[in-house]
């Protein structure tokens, strides 16, 4: 396995962000790829932390780019225009520094929490990008997390990203759905003990109303927590390729 770390300046962000990447050393030129993304406070090396990806990159022979997003919500605002470096700048960079494809079928989007709603609304707003989304305990509701008492985010982060009730609108999951109307495989999984476990039912009801049988939903038990997700990253990989 080839572990890479890269920062690079940015155009969007006049700044340098760090990606952190696992390649198989079996000598494709076009390997698959997953998207994977962190959730609130955390990094680019936080899955490398909490779960084994080489091995998982190994056993699936699969490429894995993990990049930095800040606290940013993977989305555009005054704050950092995040949303436009991934698609316009972070996905070519990568696809032309990288033995990866730049096929639909062959690159895949996940991640957790915050990581989780930026999987899902850059996978439903991009759908020529991606062909398979998971979603692990994701952000299914931004008002409502907002609002959630248990919400790490304080107020005036949030509103700093998304500044007025239109911005909020525009952002939630299932607006992004109604404007693009993806037809993706989808994965989603929620802690029972989750306390954004409800916000995600309601999702997975409307996403079983209109994705059919590319819909998956994978109940399982835990909290919002790594203890929850690293349990269950390896099914999820297995679901994907």
């Amino acid at each position: 396995m080839t572990l890479l770390s890269t920062s690079f300046r940015t155009n969007y962000l006049h700044t340098y962000f760090k990606t952190t990447v696992v390649i198989p050393d079996t000598g494709k030129k076009d390997y698959k790829v997953v998207w994977l993304l962190h959730g609130y406070t955390a990094d680019d090396t936080t899955w490398m932390r909490n779960v084994n990806i080489e091995k998982i990159a190994e056993k699936n022979d699969i490429a894995v780019i993990m990049p930095e997003g800040r606290n940013a919500f993977y989305t555009d605002s005054d704050f950092i225009p995040y949303y436009s470096f991934f698609i316009k700048e972070l996905m070519p960079k990568m696809q032309n520094l990288l033995p990866i494809s730049d096929k639909a079928e062959d690159n895949y989007i996940s991640g957790v929490s915050m990581g989780g709603y930026g999987a899902l609304k850059i996978g439903f707003s991009n759908p020529d990008k991606f062909s398979k989304i998971a979603a692990m305990s994701p952000v299914a509701d931004i008002k409502h997390f907002r609002n959630n008492p248990k919400s790490p985010m304080p107020l005036q982060t949030f509103d700093t990203i998304f500044d007025s009730p239109e911005k909020i609108a525009q952002n939630q999951i299932i607006n992004i759905f109604n404007q693009f109307h993806p037809k993706q495989k989808v994965l989603q999984l929620c802690g029972d003990d989750d306390f954004m476990h409800d916000d995600n039912v309601t999702l997975k009801d409307f996403l079983t109303d209109n994705l059919g049988n590319d819909y998956t939903w994978m109940p399982v038990s835990g909290d919002h927590s790594w203890n929850t997700w690293s349990a269950n990253v390896d099914k999820v990989f297995d679901w994907l390729v």
